[in-house]
């Protein structure tokens, strides 16, 4: 049997979806932990107004790359157009009201991220319309729409907040129809990853291409939904920092996750490359599997196997090493002290106090060093250094109490 050759290790970078200003900022602390860069589409002229979180993440890590839409809506509108020659009259269910057409309309609903809401509660948004920029939209495209009654020309948003941009509104669920074509052509144009924070909104993409048969057979309600399976590397990313990042991570302040990321670069490009393999792994084994709540406990065992073990066993190295340093560190600190007193009782009789005395000197230093070198062999071969670099840094009291519990344990005292 011939073995698939892999292809060389690159950096990922995610493509962020479906807005432009992210909503969670606690997600997007946890997503910049294990992706390098994170990319969303944004119109040219668009005014973004970005939170402080998100800024001081793309001062300090270069995070946010945007994208501008225009390729895409240009590639993205003849599946639509299409669509729209060959069923125009089948799509009443997204066509506007006259009054709606009439009067200026207000962008006061996003595009829905659960499907299901629309054949369950498809009446609650009759009379609320999502809206993309323009730019998102192809020109031919927007008159064939607006032609069409699907959608009106607007500069109305009062979820923008924005007086001065151009949207096209339309119902939600036809704009969500195009926000899941849209992002799935441009990630295959740039190869990015499709990433969202928005949980109901993950896994909607399929490796098949969409095209003007598909997005016919969705408009016309034949079938069931945009679905798939989220991305592997995301998945195992996420699971895997969620192993040692704190519950309150909103508390972290971004400079810490900035700092980290920039100290430990080496660290975090080794996790990053044994994210992707294990992806690659777990996709030629289980890749297959269809069943939702299976590739969860699939790729459970997945992150448990490949980084949960191997950090426990980094872990008691590393608590091995410190417990040993910290003696040796005291010992050196106070010199005769007690526990030097120990290790001199242990000595050959007859030899001088000076002697002795330098030979422990000595020896802790010897026993320093190789710790240190131990300590860095661990850490610059182990994928899952970089896990321990969050847990020690995003956890600084917790791994502090753990290594000083460890010395009383040792020791029989209560430190």
């Amino acid at each position: 049997m011939r073995l698939r050759r892999r292809e060389p290790a690159v950096q990922r970078i995610g493509l962020y979806y479906p807005y432009i200003h992210c909503r969670d900022e606690r997600w997007l602390k946890t997503a910049a932990l294990y992706w390098p860069r994170l990319a969303r589409a944004v119109p040219q002229d668009y005014p973004v107004a970005d939170s402080d979180t998100v800024k001081e993440l793309h001062d300090g890590l270069g995070l946010m790359m945007r994208v501008t839409p225009t390729a895409t809506a240009e590639a993205v509108a003849p599946y639509f157009l299409q669509a729209l020659r060959e069923h125009e009259a089948d799509l009443g269910r997204y066509r506007l009201e006259p009054a709606m057409r009439r009067s200026v309309v207000s962008v006061n609903a996003e595009p829905q991220a659960r499907w299901e809401q629309f054949r369950e509660h498809g009446n609650l948004w009759r009379h609320q319309l999502a809206g993309f920029h323009e730019d998102e939209v192809a020109p031919q495209l927007r008159d064939a729409l607006i032609d069409s009654d699907l959608a009106v020309s607007t500069q109305r948003s009062s979820i923008s907040g924005q007086s001065d941009v151009r949207w096209l509104a339309m119902r939600p669920d036809l704009a969500w129809i195009y926000k899941c074509v849209f992002t799935q052509v441009l990630a295959r144009s740039t190869r990015y990853t499709p990433v969202t924070d928005q949980h109901a909104s993950h896994g909607i993409f399929t490796e098949a291409d969409w095209n003007s048969e598909r997005v016919a057979r969705l408009l016309l309600g034949e079938d069931d939904a945009p679905a798939g399976k989220s991305d592997l590397a995301d998945a195992i990313g996420m699971m895997s920092v969620r192993l040692v990042i704190p519950q309150n991570i909103d508390a972290v302040p971004v400079k810490k996750i900035v700092e980290l990321r920039k100290r430990h670069k080496s660290e975090f490009d080794r996790f990053t490359q044994a994210v992707d393999s294990a992806a690659q792994d777990f996709r030629d084994a289980l890749g297959d599997v269809e069943d939702p709540e299976a590739l969860r406990q699939h790729l459970s065992l997945k992150v448990s196997d490949s980084f949960e073990t191997p950090l426990e066993e980094l872990r008691k190295a590393m608590r091995g090493l410190k417990v040993n340093t910290t003696f040796s560190a005291l010992g050196a600190k106070f010199g005769l002290g007690t526990m030097t007193a120990v290790a001199l009782a242990a000595l050959p009789a007859g030899i001088p106090l000076v002697t002795a005395s330098a030979t422990m000197v000595f020896g802790v230093a010897a026993l320093r060093r190789s710790a240190a070198q131990t300590r860095d062999a661990h850490m610059n071969t182990s994928p899952t250094a970089y896990l321990l670099r969050l847990e020690k840094e995003l956890h600084p009291q917790q791994l502090h109490r753990r290594v000083l519990d460890g010395i009383g344990h040792v020791t029989g005292t209560t430190v």
